[in-house]
């Protein structure tokens, strides 16, 4: 039986998106709330995870890599619409719930 394909988790396309935006790794991990090596653990988890290089990086900063703006797109929406998500279910479940008993029962 065959492996099933990666699932990235939402903390390392947050680590992803957080590097592509800052191009800095200490001022992503600062945005995120987080310590630098779990945000280098996360995005590495990522690539190897992908089998892909996303970010390369240097001494002084972090440049996308051709694959990594394909993707950074692709990451966002992902992590857009989980907030999209979340912020729908908090709205729902601020709604009344109706009252059960004033529903016919089913007939069978």
């Amino acid at each position: 039986m065959s492996e099933p394909p990666y699932q990235p988790t939402l903390a390392q396309l947050r680590a992803f998106a957080a590097v592509a935006t800052h191009l800095h790794f200490g001022s992503a991990a600062t945005d995120l709330g987080i310590s630098q090596p779990t945000l280098s653990q996360g995005l590495a988890a990522l690539e190897t995870g992908l089998g892909v290089t996303l970010i390369q990086r240097t001494t002084r900063r972090a440049i996308l890599t051709t694959i990594g703006r394909r993707l950074l797109p692709h990451a966002q929406r992902t992590l857009d619409g989980t907030e999209e998500f979340v912020a729908m279910a908090s709205g729902l479940a601020s709604l009344p719930v109706p009252d059960c008993s004033a529903f016919p029962a089913t007939i069978e």
